[in-house]
């Protein structure tokens, strides 16, 4: 029963740092981009055609999941959705679909949706407002597909959820949504951008010596370790850095709690904290833990002055928009 209320407190603070209360979820710079490929020669029709008919070449998906995460939609295309997710949102805007209902949240979503009805968190939709506006679906993270199914099933509320921990979840859920809304070349477009950026950061870091990360998601009142299912442990897997949680310490939950122990055990070179709240006060608050270990000096990242909080604007929420800048930022901290 401990372990339980310990799991549902950790939930509990992750929705409200990635939907509710997050103060810092970056401006939306992207705005809806347009399909070059129907400007291309007529020449190349056929290929433009078949290029439409698949989903993102640019990127490897499981085609599998896509089609199971497609079949929520019973083979159709909605015209109505409300999300509640600021990831699912960005993409949607990406693609150039605007949602009847967007997230209730201190995050900065795009000018475009300013008019657009703000519907609730996702761990507290607002039913009324849901059903006032009678979307075919609702749209939210697989993540927590459990405890919001618990408030909207019982009003008949019709749902689908979509993967967006990740980067390649994030990737994943774009190309299916460009298939759903018959978007592939605006999707394409998008992941092609950001293959692109991702390749050239990439490129810089190579011949590097590899170093071994750590990061901590949370606040003062708790601190989790972040594996490489996470957004920003997933960028940083890409540019070739070692997740200790993953590597390390096996971590097979995205978010675990932190054992002091068994990250001194690891001797992370580099500790990146994600704070939810003040992350001057959340970095002063793990260090006080580390001292109190006795272990502040053996630490590599200690030794070496490798701890810094990163920007919350930029890694406090899975984004897709964010990937390039989150790339760039990782690449100089983790190879500098």
């Amino acid at each position: 029963m401990k372990q339980s209320g310990w799991k549902m407190g950790m939930i509990a603070l992750l929705l409200t740092s990635a939907v509710g209360c997050s103060s810092a979820q970056s401006p939306e710079q992207a705005t809806t981009q347009q399909n070059q490929t129907s400007e291309q020669p007529s020449q190349n029709t056929s290929t433009q055609a078949a290029s439409s008919e698949q989903a993102a070449p640019s990127v490897s998906i499981d085609e599998k999941k896509a089609e199971e995460l497609l079949a929520q939609f019973q083979n159709q295309t909605p015209t109505k959705v409300v999300t509640i997710s600021v990831a699912i949102t960005e993409i949607l805007h990406e693609l150039g679909i605007a949602p009847i209902g967007v997230p209730t949240t201190s995050s900065k979503l795009p000018a475009a949706l300013d008019s657009v009805p703000r519907i609730g968190t996702s761990h507290q939709p607002d039913l009324e407002q849901i059903a006032k506006l009678q979307p075919e679906f609702v749209l939210g993270p697989s993540s927590i597909k459990d405890s919001v199914d618990k408030k909207l099933k019982p009003a008949g509320t019709p749902t689908a959820y979509l993967p967006v921990d990740s980067l390649d979840e994030l990737k994943l859920s774009t190309v299916v949504l460009g298939r759903l809304f018959k978007q592939e070349a605006k999707a394409e477009q998008l992941l092609s951008k950001i293959a692109e950026q991702e390749k050239s950061i990439i490129e810089t870091t190579k011949g590097k010596p590899t170093p071994k990360v750590l990061f901590l998601f949370g606040s003062t009142e708790a601190l989790m370790v972040m594996s490489d299912q996470t957004f920003a442990g997933s960028i940083a897997h890409n540019l070739g850095a070692v997740n200790v949680a993953t590597d390390t310490l096996k971590q097979t939950q995205t978010y675990a709690p932190l054992n002091m122990e068994s990250i001194v055990a690891a001797n992370p070179d580099v500790i990146l904290l994600v704070a939810h709240g003040d992350p001057n006060a959340v970095a002063k608050k793990f260090e006080e833990d580390v001292k109190k270990n006795g272990a502040w000096e053996k630490m590599n990242a200690f030794k070496n002055g490798k701890m810094q909080s990163l920007d919350f604007s930029t890694f406090g929420t899975a984004s897709i928009v964010n990937a390039p800048a989150a790339y760039q930022q990782l690449a100089e901290i983790l190879y500098k």
